[in-house]
């Protein structure tokens, strides 16, 4: 329509009032109103003049309309939340069903989005029904599934909220809640049959993007659960950049590393590192470049190594750009080049950069490390014979040190993503036991508001060996200062036990009267990167990335980014190992024999429970693995004693506590080999001391009690044993409890029948 018609129509428009018929004024109002709220001419002062000019009374069905547009000009246009909530508070369902439903959806995702009020945005969101609205019920649906996924971490009710979206509701909220339900069985459920039945549930015409990430998981299924690779290629190759440019990316990304590591074919993986472009996903064409980088050093082509070195810029990836600037300074002092002042030159550049974390502790270490000789005036930076050493004298043995430490962690790591779900319900350590007082467990329980599970900072444990088993052993010390700080949270393989009834969990002073508290394995997760928060100590004074691996191949989801406070993700579960420093002594923790028996009492013979135990100690493979630990841990400290006996590196005043920040994430598992029958099994979080998920006293008793919130328990709770002495109030207060709930899944109370002296 010209310019000069809509004029004319505003003028003729402008002309009808009241006295000319309600009905007309309104929908005059309402067109005149729509007219300046469009693209036509876009004046939203004037449309919100004439949208104001409708009441109710005149029309309730304009009425409302009118008012979902006033909240859209004040919420999207205006970014006044508070005025838009009150027009869309305005509109009833009796007024408009359907401009309800949308009133609702947006009230909701102010609440959601601006206000971060989850538990109000989910009132609004319920208020939709699919009689209003079955689009925008079906959007309610997909944020309510957000919300109990990511926020409140109540998985199955977030899978309730997910299975209500159909497609006939609308195709592509039904393909995102599809993708979110097969993120809940692979990250949370571990059931990768099922994660992959609901990925391969997305289709392109229903939502590219979410189909192409779809896709992205499935491949990642198939390399890492199914070792299938030729699978993994052909699910790979079927995504389009027009899909979504990001997804495409990954999946290039993807298909190098197969080719890189798994079929070395190294000019193929090359064509696919070679597609990625900055303009499709700058941080994963950052990877791709130091992958290239790394591909050229190793075929001495040393200018191409270099030039794709430099195209990993820190903007794009941080934790890239230290990987290439370090590769460039070893690059640089080769015999090749010995370009001394460029080699000193990219690894203080690096060093001004490079951060702690979890993934590759060893470039913030070895960043320390050369600053600090720097600043010394070392004879490491200044005799250039000396500088030339630098990357086998100190980089190899820090890296090495770094990836025994992390080989080791791994090999301590007790449920894995090759974990066969199907089978989970058989598997002798299916379940781990939380000896605790009645009153936690209470808290845990209580109401409409229970307590979140803790973890406990380290320094103030009963033990005072704790953490300092290893580093003892090794000859470096644990600084008090230190503010990188391990929060830890126990378990025990026997739920039953005697001896730890006796130790933990007593009230008023009685033996026996704890409570063991048996947790499945989805209250814990399967990302061992989860255990050092990198993006807080990256914040403050010892700073931590996610440092890229050459052949690392990361699980991509779609997920919504929100900061929840005091909500960590699910953290990993590693089991102890028993060390006696002074024999040498190694021993893993594991299920006692008698738990065996205490299981199985009532319906196996002792035969078949003598077999099931033989077979639970052949899977384990004790003896292999303490003897591969064994040789990691003396080639560990084999290494560290070369650089502390090193003269320059002595000169170091925190070269104890950069040493020790190598062995860190395995400080916490090691336990003394005294402690060996509490087959102790430990959850671990190392952050900043500045934390924000770090609880603070409330009054000075608690003062010496620094701990950090885990998450709601209820859901994950197999069994309760009572102990010996525990109360008969307890028990029944619990069965109270829990047959008021009525769980889908039932808790057993069993009460412990070990004979206390």
């Amino acid at each position: 329509m010209e310019e000069k018609d809509i004029d004319q129509q505003i003028e003729e428009l402008n002309k009808i009032t009241r006295e000319d018929g309600k009905e007309t004024y309104v929908y005059a109002q309402f067109k005149l109103g729509n007219i300046f709220f469009f693209n036509i001419k876009q004046d939203y002062d004037k449309a919100e003049t004439f949208f104001l000019n409708i009441t109710k009374e005149d029309s309730p069905e304009f009425y409302a309309s009118a008012q979902l547009k006033l909240g859209y000009i004040y919420s999207i246009i205006k970014h006044d939340y508070d005025k838009a909530e009150t027009f869309f508070l305005n509109i009833t369902k009796e007024d408009d069903p359907e401009a309800y439903a949308k009133a609702q959806f947006y009230l909701g995702d102010i609440y959601f989005n601006i206000k971060h009020n989850y538990d109000e945005a989910e009132t609004f969101f319920l208020n939709i029904t699919k009689e209003d609205s079955p689009e925008f019920y079906a959007s309610a649906q997909l944020k309510l599934g957000y919300i109990y996924s990511i926020i409140k971490h109540n998985y199955d009710k977030a899978e309730t909220f997910f299975f209500n979206i159909t497609k006939e509701d609308d195709p592509e909220a039904y393909a995102k809640a599809q993708f979110y339900l097969g993120d809940i069985y692979f990250n949370i459920k571990h059931n990768y049959d099922e994660a992959e039945t609901f990925f391969l549930k997305v289709t392109k015409e229903d939502d590219p993007g979410a189909y192409a990430k779809a896709q992205i998981n499935l491949g990642y299924i198939y390399i890492i659960i199914k070792n299938d690779y030729d699978e993994a290629e052909t699910i790979f190759l079927k995504i389009c950049k027009e899909d979504d440019p990001e997804a495409y990316a990954k999946a290039q990304f993807n298909l190098g590393y197969i080719y890189f590591d798994i079929k070395h074919d190294y000019d193929e993986a090359e064509t696919f590192f070679l597609k990625i472009t900055k303009e499709d996903d700058p941080e994963v064409y950052a990877k791709a470049q130091v992958n290239l980088g790394y591909y050229y050093k190793i075929e001495n082509k040393y200018n191409d190594a270099i030039a794709r070195y430099l195209n990993a810029s820190e903007q794009d990836s941080p934790k890239a750009y230290i990987q290439a600037k370090f590769e460039l300074g070893k690059i640089y002092i080769s015999k090749i080049f010995k370009n001394f002042t460029k080699a000193q030159s990219c690894f203080f550049e690096a060093a001004k950069t490079a951060t702690y974390s979890n993934c590759h502790p060893y470039y913030y270490i070895c960043a320390q490390l050369i600053l600090k000789l720097k600043q010394n005036d070392s004879s490491f930076i200044s005799n250039k014979n000396k500088f030339a050493k630098i990357n086998k004298i100190i980089f190899a043995r820090i890296i090495k040190i770094c990836d025994l430490a992390n080989d080791i962690k791994n090999t301590l790591l007790v449920f894995n993503q090759l974990d066969n779900n199907k089978h989970i319900e058989k598997k002798p350590e299916r379940r781990v036991a939380h000896y605790t007082k009645p009153a936690v467990l209470f808290s845990l329980l209580k109401g409409e508001n229970p307590s979140k599970f803790r973890l406990n900072i380290v320094d103030f444990m009963n033990d005072p060996s704790e953490n300092q088993v290893l580093t003892s052993w090794l000859n470096i010390s644990n600084h008090p200062d230190n503010e990188i700080k391990s929060f830890l949270a126990s378990f025990s393989f026997n739920h039953n036990c005697l001896n730890q009834f006796r130790l933990y969990g007593n009230e008023d002073n009685i033996v026996g009267s704890g409570v063991s508290i048996a947790f499945n394995k989805n209250f814990f997760g399967l990302d061992t990167q989860r255990s050092i928060n990198n993006e807080i100590i990256s914040s403050h004074s010892i700073k931590s990335i996610k440092s890229f691996e050459n052949k690392q191949v990361k699980f991509e989801t779609e997920q919504i980014e929100i900061k929840s406070a005091n909500t960590l993700y699910p953290l990993p579960l590693y089991r102890c190992l028993y060390f006696d420093p002074e024999t040498g002594y190694l021993a893993l923790a594991k299920r006692n024999k008698q738990s065996f028996y205490l299981e199985n009492k009532n319906e196996k013979t002792a035969k078949a429970i003598d077999s099931e135990w033989d077979e639970y100690i052949n899977s384990l493979n004790e003896s292999d693995k303490i003897s591969k630990i064994r040789t990691k841990l003396e080639a560990i400290q084999k290494l560290i004693a070369e650089l502390s006996n090193n003269s320059e590196l002595k000169k170091i005043s925190n070269l104890d506590e950069l040493l020790s920040l190598a062995v860190l994430p395995i400080s916490c598992l090691i336990k003394h080999a005294a402690f060996e029958d509490e087959d102790e099994c430990r959850m671990i979080y190392i952050t900043h001391i500045a934390d924000d998920n770090i609880v603070e006293p409330q009054d000075y008793q608690s003062a010496n009690s620094l701990y950090v919130e885990y998450t709601h328990v209820e859901e994950y709770i197999d069994n309760i044993y009572l102990g010996p002495q525990c109360k008969m109030q307890h028990k029944i207060w619990l069965q109270n409890h829990f047959k008021k709930k009525r769980r889908e899944r039932e808790i057993k109370l069993i009460k412990s029948e070990m004979p206390l002296r």
